[in-house]
C-alpha cells in the first residue's frame, strides 16, 4: 500500500476571477467534495477558495491527489466554459503539491491558508469568510449552523450538483446550497494535530504582516465582533433575526459552547456578551 502524507496544495492566482459570484464558489466546493471524497486514498484536512485560486491541505498519496487535482480543474473549467463561454479557464494555471515536512510545517499550512482571504483582503476576519472550512473544526455535528442540513435523493443530485456523478455518501447541504465542511473534510486531522482551538487561532494569526497577536486578541476578546458572531449563530437556530441576550438558557447555552470551543472566545466575554450570570 502506498504511504500516505499531507500535502499542501495551492494554484497560482490568474488575472481573470475564476470564482465570480457565490453560485461558482459553491460549485467549485461541490466539485472539490464529489472527487477528493469519493477517494479512499485522500482525505481533505482543509480548504479555502479564493477569487482567483485554490488552497488545500490534503492527506493521501500524492499520485491519488495528483489525479484528483486534475479531475477537478477539468470539471470545474466544464462549468466555467458552459455559465461564462471561456473555455479550458485552468489551462496554463500551475498547481503545486508539497509535501509537508513535519506537523509543524502542516499547522503551518493550515494556518496559512485560513489566512489568505484577510491576506487577500477579502474580509478582515477568517471566521466570517463564507468559502472555507474554517467553520467544521473543534465543533460537533449537532451544532445549529449544520440544522438545515439535508440529504438529497439522486435524482435532486443530479440537479443541484449539475452532475450525473453521485455524491459520496454523508456530503449534506446548508441552507445556501453549499456543502457543509463539516462533511467534506476529515476534522480530526486539524483536531489531533492542533488539539485546541486556540491553538488554531494561534496558527492563523502567527506572524501575519508583523501584528498577529493584536489581530488574534482582537477577534477573541472584543465584544463587538463577538456579539456579531452570536447574532449570527441565533439566527441560524431561530431562522430570524433576535438578539442573543433575549434567548432561552438553553439556546443560549449551545451558541456558548460554539463560541468557546469553535472560535476560542474566553468565557468572560461570552458571558457580558450573552448576559449569563
Amino acid at each position: 500500500m502506498a504511504q500516505k502524507y499531507y500535502y499542501h496544495i495551492s494554484t497560482k492566482g490568474t488575472k481573470t476571477d475564476l470564482f465570480k459570484d457565490p453560485e461558482d464558489y459553491r460549485q467549485i466546493i461541490i466539485i472539490i467534495a464529489l472527487v477528493f471524497c469519493g477517494d479512499s486514498d485522500s482525505e481533505i484536512v482543509c480548504f479555502s477558495i479564493m477569487s482567483n485560486h485554490i488552497h488545500m491541505v490534503v492527506y493521501g498519496v500524492l499520485e491519488s491527489i495528483d489525479r484528483s487535482l486534475v479531475s477537478v480543474k477539468k470539471r470545474y473549467s466544464m462549468w466555467y466554459s458552459r455559465k461564462y463561454g471561456a473555455n479550458k479557464i485552468f489551462n496554463g494555471v500551475q498547481c503545486s503539491i508539497r509535501k509537508c515536512e513535519d506537523y509543524e510545517d502542516v499547522k503551518n499550512c493550515i494556518g496559512y491558508d485560513y489566512y489568505n482571504p484577510v491576506k487577500a483582503g477579502l474580509t478582515n476576519n477568517p471566521y466570517y469568510y463564507p468559502w472555507s472550512s474554517i467553520s467544521a473544526h473543534f465543533r460537533e455535528e449537532s451544532y445549529p449552523m449544520t440544522s438545515h442540513d439535508h440529504e438529497l435523493s439522486p435524482r435532486a443530485q443530479r440537479k443541484v450538483f449539475h452532475t450525473r456523478q453521485i455524491m459520496p455518501e454523508g456530503i449534506k447541504l446548508m441552507e445556501n446550497g453549499c456543502p457543509d465542511p463539516l462533511t467534506v473534510i476529515n476534522p480530526d486531522h486539524v483536531n489531533r494535530i492542533m488539539k485546541t482551538a486556540r491553538s488554531l487561532h494561534y496558527f492563523i494569526f502567527k506572524n501575519r504582516d508583523g501584528s498577529g497577536d493584536n489581530k488574534e486578541a482582537a477577534f477573541l476578546s472584543n465584544d463587538t465582533t463577538v456579539r456579531e458572531k452570536a447574532k449570527e449563530l441565533a439566527k441560524s437556530i431561530c431562522g430570524r433575526e433576535v438578539s442573543p441576550e433575549s434567548l432561552p438558557g438553553e439556546i443560549k447555552k449551545n451558541i456558548s459552547e460554539q463560541l468557546k470551543y469553535s472560535f476560542g472566545v474566553p468565557a468572560k466575554v461570552i458571558s457580558r456578551v450573552l448576559g449569563l450570570e
